[in-house]
């Protein structure tokens, strides 16, 4: 039986996925399979992954009939999965030559179903270089998840029937993704943790998911509503308070002042108590109502004209 299966989705990544396939086969440990799942790419992502199934037996491929999102193309390859472990990496990241090692001994080590790691950021030119580390590490982190968002995919090293027990991958949520999974796998396991980049995530790309702000904020908070019960029960409403801030300064950032101005408001009305929250909340509410205002004024000049 095969040991570990790694997951990897793509959509038209044929520039970058021989890397990141190259870094899976490059790895001290070689007990392996590697399982691409297309998601219907429509650049020559097919004809790279065919040339690596016919040099190397451990790469697998599939292709989804219609495009599903990389939720889904992760579904789909667990489900095919041979391994007893599944590890996950994007198909424009990298890992490090040690990754799946270093992992899996930890997980024996510690006897843990799931394990995370630090990662290392590679930034455009001429931003510096850096290293991303955990603050709640190890442990039974139930509530550290729920405080804030957790491991991403590249960093984790899950049994397969730790995946199977959550009725794996959620594919409604349209981003943070890997923070509602890993909610749902702290529900029930203690985690592990490697206090050492095990992957480099690839940040050069203008196309990637992780930028599209809106697709940010709508899947923040698709994640905290899901679990705001037990982020109220655990936490108390402060909590939710602050991640109904973060959805605002999301929904900020993508345009949405409307979704931002409710957001605020539902942060207030959990939270009010603090002086400085109230002025901050006052203060954007008067400007949002400001800029929509001066926004009408002069669309009302212009049908004028």
């Amino acid at each position: 039986m095969i040991l570990v299966s790694v997951i990897m989705p793509t959509y038209n990544r044929c520039e970058k996925i021989r890397f990141a396939i190259q870094s899976v086969l490059d790895q001290t440990f070689s007990d392996l399979e590697v399982i691409v799942v297309d998601d219907r790419s429509n650049d020559n992502t097919v004809q790279i992954l065919e040339e690596f199934a016919q040099s190397d037996p451990r790469v697998r491929w599939l292709v989804h009939n219609e495009r599903k999102g990389p939720q889904a193309a992760r579904n789909t390859g667990i489900r095919a999965a041979r391994g007893e472990w599944i590890a996950f990496l994007d198909s424009d990241d990298q890992w490090l030559p040690d990754s799946l090692e270093i992992r899996l001994r930890l997980a024996r080590e510690m006897g843990t179903k799931v394990v995370h790691s630090d990662w290392r950021v590679r930034n455009p030119p001429n931003v510096k270089p850096k290293s991303l580390t955990f603050p709640y590490p190890q442990g039974r982190i139930y509530k550290e998840v729920l405080r804030k968002s957790g491991p991403v995919f590249q960093a984790l090293l899950v049994s397969k029937e730790s995946l199977a027990r959550i009725g794996y991958l959620d594919e409604k949520i349209v981003a943070f993704q890997e923070w509602d999974t890993a909610i749902r796998l702290a529900k029930h396991y203690e985690f592990s943790f490697v206090p050492k980049p095990t992957f480099i995530y690839d940040c050069r790309h203008p196309d990637s998911i992780s930028k599209d702000l809106l697709r940010a904020a709508l899947g923040y908070k698709q994640v905290f509503t899901k679990n705001r019960w037990a982020i109220i029960r655990l936490l108390g409403p402060k909590a939710l308070a602050f991640h109904y801030q973060t959805a605002a300064t999301l929904h900020r950032a993508a345009n949405e002042n409307a979704q931002a101005f409710r957001c605020l408001l539902i942060a207030f009305l959990l939270w009010p108590f603090r002086p400085d929250t109230i002025v901050r909340t006052v203060r954007r509410c008067f400007q949002w109502q400001f800029n929509v205002s001066s926004r009408k004024r002069k669309e009302d000049w212009s049908n004028e004209s």
